[in-house]
C-alpha cells in the first residue's frame, strides 16, 4: 500500500513537471472613451429621459401637416456648469426623419409598417426645432444649474395613419458656441 501510495505520488509530480502554459491570441479588447472640455454635465434624470405622450385619435388630426391637439412638455436639466469654461450652451436635437416631412422625427409603430406620424419639438417660446440643425437658442450660464424647457407635439405626415403604439427616438447633444 505504502508502494502505491509513492508511486502515485511520483506520477503526479512528473505530471506537473511536464505540463506548462500555453499562451494564444485569442482576440483585442478596444476601449473607447472622450476627454471634453464642456461647461456643464447632463443631470442624471436627463440623461435617459422617457416623455409619456399619452393617446390621440387618428381623427385628431386634419390630414398632412395639422399637429395633434395637445402638446406634452418636458425638461432637460444641466448641472455642475461653469461660466469660466463657456459662457453660453444649446442643445440640439438629432435623429431619423420621415421622408414625407423632414421637419419632424420618425414616430414608428411597433409593427412593421410606419405610423403616418412624425413627432415634432418645440423650444419654450414654442418655435419648432428643426431635426438634426444646431439650437435655436443658446442659455447664458449664470449659475451650476440650467434648465431647458420644451414641448412634443405629434404631426400628421400621411393621410393614412396606422393605429398602434407608437416610439421615436432622439438624441441631444449639448452645442457650447
Amino acid at each position: 500500500m505504502m508502494r502505491k501510495g509513492v508511486a502515485l505520488a511520483g506520477v503526479l509530480c512528473a505530471m506537473s513537471v511536464s505540463a506548462h502554459t500555453v499562451i494564444l491570441e485569442s482576440g483585442r479588447l478596444h476601449l473607447r472613451g472622450k476627454l471634453v472640455n464642456g461647461a456643464c454635465t447632463v443631470a442624471s434624470g436627463s440623461e435617459d429621459l422617457r416623455v409619456q405622450m399619452g393617446q390621440y385619435r387618428t381623427n385628431a388630426f386634419a390630414g398632412p401637416g395639422s399637429f395633434a391637439p395637445t402638446s406634452v412638455p418636458f425638461s432637460l436639466r444641466l448641472t455642475s456648469c461653469n461660466s469660466d469654461v463657456y459662457d453660453h450652451v444649446g442643445i440640439a436635437f438629432s435623429g431619423v426623419t420621415p421622408v414625407e416631412d423632414p421637419q419632424v422625427f420618425l414616430a414608428s409603430s411597433d409593427a412593421a409598417s410606419a405610423s403616418g406620424i412624425g413627432l415634432a419639438l418645440f423650444d419654450e417660446e414654442q418655435r419648432q426645432i428643426i431635426p438634426n440643425a444646431l439650437p435655436l437658442h443658446y442659455a447664458p450660464i449664470l449659475t451650476q444649474d440650467v434648465t431647458f424647457h420644451f414641448t412634443a407635439r405629434y404631426r400628421a405626415i400621411s393621410e393614412n395613419m396606422t393605429p398602434g403604439s407608437i416610439h421615436s427616438d432622439v438624441w441631444f447633444t449639448l452645442v457650447y458656441p
